[in-house]
């Protein structure tokens, strides 16, 4: 009995010294609780222990952070001095030695060890760490667990497990190990510190879990699993945790040793903030659940940014209280932990630690990370996950947008729970349990609604706000439902839950193993015909998207309000998934309720409004966008400021509007301000200020700008790889741009793998037919179009016109481009008559869908006049020719260089047909401003433009004046068009025959005055071109 009196006193000391010096009176009041005699003692305990210099400030017991980065201190290095000869106490100081191990520096003390850095000299050099007990404190408790903990550890062999160097006693017979020296902080400070996201804690986690089931097949459970007992490093840019401190670790098989610690019953061993409600109760029946409980807790902590239940609440409790709360009280979830109940600056701040919003965040907790973690922490270790591996096989599950094996518990447990919690008042009043299934998802509430003796009006009243919570419930979850809803990863589980079960099928029917494997290959080679992702995408519409719609009709026509935040849900995943009609209908419906039952300036009515803008941007209904964009813009500064986020969404969409119209310098001071306040207000890192610096990058290029486009394009690029991953959508969008930019600098090959890239993760995440996939296609196509690839490019474009009107609408612009891009690629091969109806439907649809005054409308009645000129026709050609330019002058100006391109080329099919007089009279007044306009731009295009002035003028015959100004035209032409684009280009062969028609004219109507020797030189010329271009290789011409 004096034993364990002893080693009660003991843990009591350890706890104390364990615990802040400012909250060491209190605990003191409660452990003793009037008892003299034990405080008596206690108190000479500490005194010994202050005596011996240990009652300092508190740190826990581990093998601490070694900071190695930037904000590092210098390493400590005492000058040698005589090396003692015995181990005196006063050796255990920075510079002191123990055997062959020099001490550097204390980097960790707790109530009864103290770890240092040291420097082993012998037989191999290097830095470890070294653990000893404190002096006075090596009673035979605390040295069967310093020894537990050693051999604990010299049991595993793992590669995050921190191994164990060495052992040994000092002459005073003092207990050290040595061990390997772990650089590295606690798990949840370097996740806040690097800013790791979500998917990257997991990842990290699983990892952990891991080293814990290496242990537990081991036969150890660690009992004290926490942040600081899990030390994280950097390795080759990779996060690298290691478990440490298996101190109070317990043997589940065989003794670890000869001295294994004893716990007496009832005794409180562990963390309580990490503590099992089993390991609380101080039941010797404990397993390596307990273990799966506090990883289950430090999940929590990685997920939310604290633990289930406050510190300060479970430190400043009685004993008996630690362990009610730790037993039976429920912790809040972690999605509701971070609701909107909590202080919104610290929610913002746990979001921008992980990389995302405040309600993204809660988004992507709730559903299967609240079920995973709660599942591990379940009061009943019963139904808890049996292993670390299984809550690591879950968690990967959850990574792989596999279904979890948790799920939320069932009513009839939370019943069971809340009988056995509140037998009383169960007793006396009873409950009810109701659920609602909503759907294929399962979205559901359920509620108890007290019935007793109340008044009835009270009792209605309080069951209208008990429902109306109920719904506001229901809407979440639905949110959080939908939110995980991925078509890759369902694809991607229906392609193996497809072959598994053929398989499955070929062995029932007796088919031999090697006829099997035949059989199934030639199963998968046909299946990888299918795109899985746009499989499930249709499955996930019908099953789950359009019954949710029909359920929301159904049932919540009384609760508008929750009507239309469950439509908005229902339009975000529709819109992600590019299905933009169904979107816009369910948007339209949602932002009519919140203006009628909140009115304009609601924040709630302002989100619809923007949401509905950028639905029709997508659409292409830039008109009907734009008093949209405005009115959310000009409402959000009024009501939320001018640095609040949704504030700055609105900056950028309006900047978004105005660059689809084509009215770029509008745009740019939108871009550039909601940029600036972004990295200002959110941060360089933020998502959102990311797509504002792709959004600069992209103005800047539409405005030829194109150096300063690509500075920006980059950073982008070079930022979302790095916080958002190589497949979020956003990146995805700077790996098309980077293909862009360089396709537009001749970069073919670089620009190929930027574009294949883009291509192939889409297609693998969103599916064939996404309007991003679809993207990545024509983007792909077009660039084999610029580098003369026209065979490769033909099934491309017909790809995308095949699926356009499915994922668009027929009469939407995405689909008219697609049919002329069909046209022009047939047209480019020589297949005229092929491409004739192509680019006729193209631009009947545009005018008729998109109107006359479209700039697209223009431009296809540009392909059609160039389409007749190419098939000879050259009347049909003349008359569409004249009315683009028509067009382009009316909405452009006579000098805009699209409008000077088409006159001189409906000036050539003047030419063509003979009509000189017309064709000059096209172009003469025109002269000075084609120079104005190319010169500096497209000198090519001034060469043409006087080459065709020139040969029109010599065709309308001879007059001195007249043919003088020709020449004065052809030879500059020709100079300009040599430069440019070579002596063997068709269009410097026509004004090569130009000079020849002119000089053999002027010959016949003035002889012998040197015009037949020039006619003779320009026709030699031609010959020795034509026989240069000859020996040229085909790639070259």
């Amino acid at each position: 009995m004096a034993d364990d009196r002893n080693e009660e006193l003991e843990r009591l000391v350890a706890l104390i010294l364990s615990t802040p010096a400012s909250e060491r009176p209190a605990l003191l009041e409660r452990t003793c609780a009037g008892d003299i005699e034990l405080r008596r003692q206690i108190d000479a305990l500490l005194a010994a222990a202050e005596a011996e210099g240990l009652l300092g400030e508190a740190t826990e017991s581990r093998v601490p952070t070694v900071s190695v980065g930037p904000d590092a201190a210098p390493e400590r290095v005492t000058p040698a001095a005589d090396i003692p000869t015995s181990d005196d106490p006063l050796g255990e100081v920075p510079g002191g030695w123990i055997g062959s191990y020099k001490l550097l520096q204390l980097i960790g003390e707790g109530g009864f060890g103290s770890v240092f850095m040291a420097e082993q000299t012998e037989p191999v050099r290097r830095r470890v760490a070294l653990k000893i007990i404190k002096l006075g404190m090596d009673t035979r408790q605390v040295v069967a667990r310093f020894e537990q903990e050693r051999q604990a550890l010299a049991l595993m062999n793992h590669p995050n497990i921190a191994k164990v160097l060495d052992a040994g006693a000092t002459r005073t017979g003092r207990p050290f190990f040595v061990m390997e020296l772990v650089k590295g902080e606690p798990i949840v400070g370097y996740c806040d510190r690097h800013n790791l996201s979500i998917a990257e804690r997991l990842v990290l986690f699983a990892q952990v879990c891991s080293a814990v089931q290496h242990a537990h097949a081991k036969g150890i459970i660690h009992r004290d699993l926490k942040p600081s007992n899990i030390l994280v490093s950097t390795r080759d840019g990779q996060p690298e945790p290691k478990v440490i401190d298996f101190g109070v670790a317990k043997a589940t098989s065989a003794r670890l040793t000869e001295k294994t610690l004893f716990t007496e019953h009832r005794q409180l061993v562990g963390t309580p903030e990490y503590m099992s409600p089993e390991q609380a109760e101080g039941s010797l029946d404990i397993d390596t659940r307990t273990d799966v409980y506090a990883l289950g807790v430090l999940l929590y902590e990685l997920l939310t940014g604290s633990t289930p239940f406050d510190s300060r609440q479970l430190r400043s409790a009685a004993y008996a209280e630690i362990q009610r709360i730790i037993r039976e009280v429920e912790p809040p979830k972690p999605s509701t932990r971070l609701s909107g109940n909590a202080d919104a600056s610290a929610i913002a701040n746990i979001a921008a630690r992980r990389r995302t919003e405040p309600r993204k965040l809660g988004t992507a907790l709730r559903g299967e990370l609240d079920w995973i973690v709660m599942k591990a922490m379940e009061k009943d270790r019963g139904r808890r996950y049996e292993t670390a591996n299984g809550l690591a096989m879950d968690v990967q599950r959850y990574l792989a947008g596999e279904a979890v094996m948790a799920a939320p518990p069932s009513a009839s447990y939370r019943l069971r729970k809340f009988v056995r919690r509140h037998r009383a008042s169960v007793a006396a009043g009873g409950a009810v349990a109701v659920a609602l299934l909503f759907g294929a998802i399962a979205f559901a509430w359920q509620a108890h609604v007290a019935r007793g003796q109340r008044d009835r009006a009270v009792e209605a009243e309080n069951e209208a706000k008990a429902r109306t919570a109920e719904l506001k419930q229901v809407a979440d979850f639905q949110e959080g439902m939908l939110g995980q809803i991925d078509p890759a990863a369902a694809g991607a589980s229906l392609t193996e839950d497809v072959i598994g079960r053929f398989e499955d099928a070929l062995t029932k029917t007796g088919v031999s193993a090697d006829e099997r494997q035949a059989q199934l290959g030639v199963f998968r080679h046909d299946w990888s015909r299918v795109n899985a992702t746009d499989a499930a995408l249709s499955l996930i519409d019908k099953t789950i998207l359009r019954p949710a719609v029909k359920a929301i009709d159904e049932r919540f026509q009384e609760q508008p309000l929750v009507d239309a935040q469950l439509r908005e849900v229902l339009a975000d995943r529709y819109r992600d998934f590019g299905l933009y009609e169904p979107a816009a209908a369910l948007e339209t419906s949602a932002l009519a309720t919140r203006r009628r039952e909140l009115g304009n300036e609601h924040p709630d009515t302002l989100s619809s409004i923007n949401r509905m803008a950028y639905l029709l941007q997508l659409q292409d209904k830039l008109d009907e966008a734009e008093p949209l964009a405005r009115e959310a813009l000009e409402t959000r500064r009024r009501v939320l400021g001018e640095d609040d986020p949704a504030t700055l969404t609105s900056l950028n969409n309006m900047g978004f509007q105005l660059v689809q119209q084509g009215r770029l310098d509008e745009a740019e001071p939108f871009y550039r301000e909601a940029l600036e306040r972004r990295r200002r207000v959110l941060g360089e890192d933020d998502p959102d200020t990311l797509t504002s610096i792709n959004n600069m990058g992209y103005l800047l290029l539409e405005q030829g700008k194109r150096d300063q486009a690509k500075a920006y394009y980059r950073e982008a690029l070079e930022k979302r790889r790095r916080v958002l991953g190589n497949n979020h959508p956003d990146t995805l969008t700077s790996v098309n741009n980077m293909g862009f930019l360089l396709r537009g600098q001749g970069r073919f090959d670089e620009a190929e793998q930027y574009y294949l890239e883009a291509l192939e993760t889409r297609r693998r995440m969103l599916g064939d037919a996404h309007p991003d996939t679809l993207l990545s296609v024509t983007n792909l196509a077009f660039l084999f179009q610029r580098e003369g690839k026209y065979a490769e490019a033909e099934p491309y474009f017909r790809d995308v016109m095949e699926k356009c009107p499915r994922v668009f609408g027929e009469g939407h612009l995405e689909t008219i481009r697609s049919i002329t891009n069909m046209g022009i690629i047939l047209e480019k091969q020589g297949r005229l008559a092929e491409a004739e109806p192509y680019l006729v439907e193209a631009l009947k649809r545009s005018r008729r869908d998109l109107g006359e005054e479209n700039p697209n409308t223009r431009y296809y009645v540009y392909n059609m006049a160039r389409l007749f000129e190419e098939q000879g026709r050259l009347p049909e050609a003349e008359r569409y020719y004249k009315e683009a330019v028509e067009k382009f002058r009316q909405a452009m100006g006579d000098g805009d260089p699209e409008a000077l391109l088409l006159t001189f080329k409906t000036a050539n099919v003047l030419r063509a047909q003979g009509k000189y007089d017309e064709s000059v009279a096209m172009l003469a007044p025109l002269e000075a401003t084609a120079r104005e306009a190319f010169e500096v731009r497209d000198v090519r295009r001034l060469g043409l433009l006087l080459s065709v002035l020139g040969r029109s003028r010599v065709g309308r015959g001879f007059d001195v004046d007249r043919f003088a100004a020709a020449e004065s035209n052809l030879l500059e032409a020709h100079a300009i068009l040599e430069g440019s684009i070579g002596g063997s280009n068709q269009d410097t062969i026509d004004c090569v025959h130009g000079l020849v028609e002119l000089y053999s004219s002027w010959n016949e109507a003035r002889p012998g005055k040197g015009y037949g020797t020039k006619a003779e030189e320009w026709t030699a010329k031609l010959e020795a071109d034509a026989v240069e271009d000859q020996r040229k290789p085909d790639g070259a011409r």
